[in-house]
């Protein structure tokens, strides 16, 4: 469903027009050997205290006891339980003892190149920078098509719409703009643009391209976002005027 947004022009002209995400082809439908459907279930792998935890831990946490009891007596199998199909299911956290866990505290973690935790703190809710009633600023930052595929991964794609004929000519204009060019626009929140794109509440932050073609009347104004930078290993940042630059 097109949500709105409102954008502003090199003319700091804004307009609300409407973007909902491309199209996707549909998705490959599986078969059986014989051409019939293919349909998906769950079913029970492991029931409760049969785990290999519950199992060591009756064990007297020793594996080579629990090893002679699994060659003694089966003690993993319940041929009752295992392999049983199962209906709609709740799904609920538990804890490291395998209880369920109530209640929680959401903490934020961070966790550095190598994968290590480098800090915990308590969660903070962070709202959202993209609405309908705040214009995204022209942020006067065009970079080449190539650029911008080479250094950002781009992993999602918005298409701009227009509801009327003034919007239809504002959009049209725009993407005849960057069309021309050859180049992306910078899309960003803030009164100069340098915030990120935030689209829901606690969502994740996003650059945006924006990228225009045209064909007669016809356009297309694509809203590109990426939340990865590419880098090259080793490589480092080097501040140099308003826009970092990559040193190997």
């Amino acid at each position: 469903m097109p949500r709105d947004i409102r954008i502003t022009d090199d003319r700091q002209r804004d307009a609300r027009v409407a973007f909902e995400s491309t199209k996707r082809p549909p998705a490959r439908r599986l078969a059986a050997p014989g051409g019939g459907r293919v349909s998906y279930n769950t079913f029970i792998k492991v029931p409760e205290g049969k785990d290999y935890r519950s199992l060591k831990s009756a064990s007297g946490n020793s594996d080579d006891a629990l090893a002679a009891a699994l060659v003694a007596g089966d003690p993993e199998l319940d041929l009752e339980t295992v392999g049983r199909r199962v209906g709609p299911v709740d799904r609920v956290w538990v804890k490291a003892d395998g209880s369920v866990l109530y209640t929680g505290r959401v903490m934020l973690v961070v966790t550095g190149p190598d994968g290590g935790e480098t800090e915990r703190k308590d969660f903070i809710d962070v709202e959202k920078t993209v609405d309908e009633d705040t214009a995204l600023p022209w942020s006067g930052r065009l970079f080449p098509v190539d650029e911008v595929v080479r250094r950002f991964a781009l992993t999602r794609r918005l298409q701009l719409r227009h509801s009327d004929g003034l919007t239809w000519e504002f959009l049209h204009a725009l993407s005849q703009k960057l069309e021309e060019s050859k180049r992306m626009l910078l899309v960003g929140s803030g009164a100069r643009a340098a915030k990120p794109l935030i689209f829901q509440r606690n969502g994740s932050p996003y650059r945006g391209f924006l990228s225009g073609r045209t064909d007669g009347d016809a356009y297309l104004l694509s809203l590109h976002l990426s939340n990865l930078e590419l880098k090259r290993p080793g490589a480092k940042v080097v501040s140099e005027g308003r826009d970092p630059k990559v040193e190997s």
